[in-house]
């Protein structure tokens, strides 16, 4: 695959599961767009499994087990995919589906990859199916509905379904392009799973009335208790103490997007400047949609436009190509 400039599963499957995210992947350069995008569509995989709720818990447990026995044994592969298969049924988006009964490619793609770059994609991807397991276990659904303990519950979490992302992405890189950034890698890899764990905050608000829909909470029930609700008062007497709790997350989520920011000002190269800004400054949209929403009101969710997505690429290109922009202490 790392050959390949334009492997048949890194373009058109990659766009078919993903819409914001292969437009950057796609013009990270070549020595290095191969294996994040790989890595990207087995993580993929993983969490569509994690999120058929049409089977049984027990069930996508065993197969997230199996997948991740595939990764360190190719043999096992079989067994897995033979499972996936029949997941894939239940699976209503076609990108993802397809995705499941395309498992075998990617697995096979994967132990073809060269070794360099495996033991972090191995790394990375034990981290998401950790996270995905710990998902499946703490949240039954609607009929049990369940809440985070507490904020050292939520920081796990988002340091292991994206925070180890932005270490994933900084090793890789590392290992891929001589002298990619302007800092170490131990500060890269820092900043990096700050803004990964950004990012994932970003969506855990964004979607929290769909995840309460389906009886999972990720805010700390030790802040909703002590705000005077619970983890199940989603109605209308109970908005305005959401959102009170909701806003030191917004800013949390805000704060660790500058992380991103630094990150990318100290890449070395457009491209890879390109590829960090985009998801960041769609990031950003969606915190000022959030922040912007009533207190009075249920939180919605909030979604950005495919134009304003468009409008984001071309501010992310001029940051990237003029980078002292990108932060306004040039990069500190």
């Amino acid at each position: 695959m790392a050959n390949s400039a334009g492997h048949p599963l890194t373009t058109g499957l990659l766009r078919d599961v993903s819409r914001s995210f292969y437009l950057s992947l796609r013009f990270l350069p070549k020595a290095v767009r191969e294996p994040i995008s790989l890595a990207y569509l087995l993580a993929r995989a993983a969490d569509t499994i994690a999120d058929t709720a049409t089977r049984p818990a027990a069930e996508r447990l065993a197969l997230l087990q199996g997948f991740h026995q595939s990764l360190e044994d190719a043999p096992a592969a079989d067994a897995a995919c033979a499972v996936a298969a029949d997941f894939a049924a239940g699976v209503s988006h076609a990108g993802e589906r397809l995705l499941l009964q395309r498992l075998p490619e990617c697995l096979a793609a994967f132990h073809a990859t060269p070794p360099d770059v495996v033991p972090a994609i191995r790394d990375v991807l034990a981290r998401i199916i950790r996270g995905q397991r710990l998902d499946i276990e703490r949240f039954p659904g609607p009929e049990q509905p369940a809440c985070l303990p507490d904020t050292a519950a939520l920081d796990e979490y988002t340091w292991l379904v994206a925070g180890c992302v932005g270490e994933f992405w900084t090793r890789v890189c590392s290992l891929r392009i001589p002298a990619f950034a302007s800092r170490p890698d131990a500060e890269m890899i820092r900043l990096g799973i700050d803004y990964g764990k950004g990012l994932q905050l970003i969506n855990i608000l964004r979607d929290q009335p769909r995840d309460m829909a389906d009886g999972r909470c990720y805010l700390p029930a030790s802040e909703l208790h002590a705000a005077g609700i619970q983890f199940t008062d989603w109605s209308a007497p109970h908005w305005p103490a959401w959102h009170a709790v909701r806003q030191p997350w917004l800013r949390t989520a805000r704060t660790r997007l500058q992380s991103g920011r630094r990150y990318a000002r100290h890449l070395k190269g457009w491209h890879l400047r390109f590829t960090t800004l985009l998801p960041l400054l769609i990031g950003e949209a969606t915190l000022d949609l959030l922040e912007a929403q009533s207190p009075s009101q249920i939180p919605q969710p909030a979604r950005i436009t495919r134009r304003e997505v468009k409008r984001l690429m071309g501010h992310a290109l001029r940051l990237a190509l003029f980078p002292r922009g990108i932060t306004p202490d040039g990069g500190q």
